[in-house]
């Protein structure tokens, strides 16, 4: 991985730059303009910006601000500018601060501090109501789609912003189970209410397409994991 800091004391004229972009505003005020939003600036305020965006930072004679930029995309997969405030301990100007002071340290210390503040910034930012959103759009949206055969849940849960393995963890933290595995649950439940309803008014392999499986026996694996019966017997049972 590769980061590179410094400090800004004056406007910053638009620009994008082609790695994440991670500014903490030491002191001053200022805004930062993006072309979708806009951003105010005090001490705290620390502002993520993607690779490839327009910006620009217009602040007032007193303001400084850290900016770290690099390999920040293992961590994040935003579209949009974000923002967070620094917690009650200005853990996250600390951070900064140490990164920039040992800018020219081991590049492994400097990276691993790097590491550190991107922790420090999905951790804060997921203190709010916006982790939450993304998990309950991810599950609302597996389940109107999961009988489509070709559901693609990397592609649903990098389209959240998230890096994909945090958003992966953190769906399971909040819904018990991983993304595979709450979609499967939902297709043989399902699978089970058709078997209940209509009786034998498809084949259990049209049921099976039916809940999005193409594949009679991995769905008959997949059925038995969560019953505990092949569908075949759970059938024969609804019909005794």
């Amino acid at each position: 991985m590769n980061f590179y800091t410094g400090i800004i004391n004056q406007n910053s004229p638009i620009h994008q730059h082609k790695y994440y972009e991670v500014h903490i505003c030491i002191s001053g005020t200022g805004t930062t303009y993006s072309e979708d939003s806009s951003v105010n600036l005090k001490p705290g305020t620390i502002v993520i910006t993607p690779p490839d965006y327009t910006h620009y930072t217009e602040t007032d004679n007193n303001a400084e601000r850290i900016h770290i930029c690099g390999s920040f995309d293992r961590f994040f997969s935003f579209g949009s500018m974000k923002v967070l405030s620094d917690n009650s301990k200005n853990e996250g100007t600390k951070l900064a601060k140490m990164i920039y002071d040992n800018r020219y340290s081991n590049t492994e210390y400097v990276n691993s501090l790097c590491i550190a503040f991107a922790h420090f910034i999905l951790q804060n930012l997921d203190t709010d109501n916006q982790l939450n959103l993304a998990i309950r759009e991810i599950s609302d949206y597996i389940s109107e789609n999961f009988s489509d055969f070709n559901i693609d849940l990397r592609k649903i849960l990098i389209k959240s912003g998230y890096a994909e393995d945090y958003i992966r963890n953190r769906f399971k933290k909040m819904t018990g189970k991983t993304p595979t595995e709450f979609l499967t649950e939902i297709r043989i439940r399902h699978a089970c209410y058709l078997i209940y309803t209509y009786h034998n008014a498809w084949s259990l392999n049209e049921l099976a397409e039916k809940c999005g499986y193409t594949d009679y026996v991995y769905f008959s694996r997949r059925f038995k994991q969560i019953m505990g019966m092949s569908p075949k017997r759970y059938k024969d049972m609804q019909n005794t």
